[in-house]
């Protein structure tokens, strides 16, 4: 379970929305905005069209694995950050997902010489 301190409270999750940066790929699409409180925090949008409750949650889960290993990746996060996942397709395979979801998160997090942010 993501720890609460690094979960995108639920009245964050439209202005992110409106008001982040975005960047999708072939599962999903990953929204970031600064936050200079120093903590990343994760939020998931996986809706119905994704299929049942059991592959949502499924995914969700996944979701969340992967995004406590890039919290533990430090280097990634110096000033924290807001993200959201919103979630397109159905992906069961964790490799898939974890690619992706990095690619993604990498991209949102380079400038456009391509190197990585440090906040």
């Amino acid at each position: 379970m993501l720890p609460k301190k690094h979960r995108l409270p639920a009245k964050e999750f439209q202005s992110l929305y409106k008001n982040g940066v975005k960047s999708k790929g072939k599962y999903g699409m990953l929204l970031y905005s600064e936050d200079h409180q120093g903590i990343p925090k994760f939020g998931f949008v996986v809706s119905k069209k994704i299929g049942n409750a059991v592959k949502r949650h499924r995914m969700t889960r996944l979701l969340r694995v992967i995004s406590m290993e890039a919290i533990k990746d430090e280097k990634l996060f110096k000033n924290g950050g807001n993200f959201e996942y919103i979630a397109f397709t159905f992906c069961d395979d964790y490799s898939l997902l974890k690619e992706e979801f990095n690619y993604l998160l990498k991209k949102l997090l380079s400038d456009e010489k391509g190197s990585i942010k440090h906040y």
